[in-house]
């Protein structure tokens, strides 16, 4: 069970929009990120595409945070900790919008 957890993270992760150019591949750190995360922090975390979505948090914040994620023994290389960060950049903080009611109008900018 706990393996197919974890294959469905990966595939979650791996399938993760993010931004237009990680999309089209042009940042390649984004991608490089995209693959470690999804074999090093989906072996924990299963839920990590909502967590990137509810979080929030500067460059320095998710640096610090991958630096601490190693101390607890996360399998992460020094030439992947910038590629790690800037996924983690790159997919964190888009929340849905909120939901509307049947009939309400949409709100103007």
């Amino acid at each position: 069970m706990h393996k197919r957890l974890v294959l469905v993270a990966i595939v979650l992760v791996m399938s993760w929009p993010g931004t237009a150019g990680a999309q089209r591949g042009d940042d390649p750190q984004v991608e490089k990120g995209r693959v470690v995360v999804a074999q090093v922090c989906t072996t924990c975390h299963t839920t990590l595409g909502r967590m990137l979505q509810v979080h929030k948090q500067t460059r320095e914040q998710w640096r610090e945070l991958v630096f601490f994620m190693i101390s607890r023994g996360a399998q992460v290389m020094p030439d992947e900790i910038d590629a790690v960060t800037a996924f983690l950049v790159a997919n964190s903080g888009r929340e849905r919008p909120a939901a509307r009611s049947p009939g309400q109008p949409e709100e103007k900018k």
